[in-house]
């Protein structure tokens, strides 16, 4: 027999001889039954929120704004905290941050005297504790 013949030998599937049952007798629906008591609930992920970071900022002077307007320009909320700029400069910053939450169509939230919160278009503010919603401005 030479190694062509004894391949082929291998290769040929056994013949039915009574050891392996035909496919046919696995056909029913009672063979493939599965266990579910051992099977785990399927469990939905969290979404993830839109908003992964807020930015905070410290402004002393208006040489300041670019670094909160970038992030704001991104889409990030933005705490701006002036408590380190002089009355002149605080009200020339709010300025600026109020006409730019105005153009990007954001909000504009005061927070305390010296703190304000700006808010993109796309992330909405919610406030719990009250029936009432608190006016930050």
């Amino acid at each position: 027999m030479g190694i062509f013949e004894r391949i082929t030998a291998k290769a040929t599937p056994y013949e039915e001889d009574g050891e392996y049952e035909a496919y046919d007798h696995y056909s029913d629906d009672s063979y493939y039954e599965e266990d579910d008591s051992q099977l785990a609930p399927v469990h939905s992920i969290p979404s993830v929120p839109e908003v992964a970071r807020i930015v905070t900022v410290w402004v002393t002077d208006f040489k300041g704004v670019k670094d909160f307007a970038t992030e704001y320009r991104q889409g990030l909320p933005v705490i701006l905290n002036l408590s380190d700029a002089n009355n002149d400069d605080r009200k020339r910053i709010v300025d600026f941050a109020l006409g730019l939450v105005f153009g990007l169509e954001g909000a504009f939230s005061r927070i305390s005297e010296d703190v304000f919160l700006l808010t993109p278009h796309s992330v909405k503010l919610d406030s719990m504790g009250t029936d009432e919603p608190h006016n930050f401005g």
